[in-house]
């Protein structure tokens, strides 16, 4: 499912589904499968990431962003903050309270 959401550009659903697959992945005990999920999440936001900037929609950036640690965090990869540093900059560029508050959050669980 997650691979279906990504494919139709719902990036949020295709995290969420992939999180869901690691939770049955190791569940059942299949190990070698574990990081699929969240590879594959990290193709998809990545994609996404590179439309938004071509259409310039820095709200769409900071989301992908946002999601893009998430899944380093999810692939314990807890010393990889950039994405939220990024988010944490675009946030303040278009003047978004909730969005930095949100930044300075994420930036808290990999500290």
């Amino acid at each position: 499912m997650g691979a279906v959401f990504c494919s139709m550009g719902e990036y949020g659903k295709a995290l969420e589904y992939s999180q869901k697959a690691l939770v049955i992945t190791n569940e059942i005990g299949v190990k070698k499968r574990e990081t699929s999920p969240y590879v594959k999440a990290e193709e998809c936001h990545q994609k996404a990431l590179v439309i938004r900037k071509e259409i310039v929609d820095k709200n769409g950036e900071t989301t992908d962003y946002g999601n893009l640690g998430t899944v380093f965090q999810s692939l314990s990869e807890y010393v990889n903050d950039e994405e939220y540093q990024k988010t944490l900059v675009i946030t303040r560029e278009i003047r978004d309270k909730e969005g930095e508050a949100s930044s300075y959050g994420n930036l808290e669980t990999v500290v």
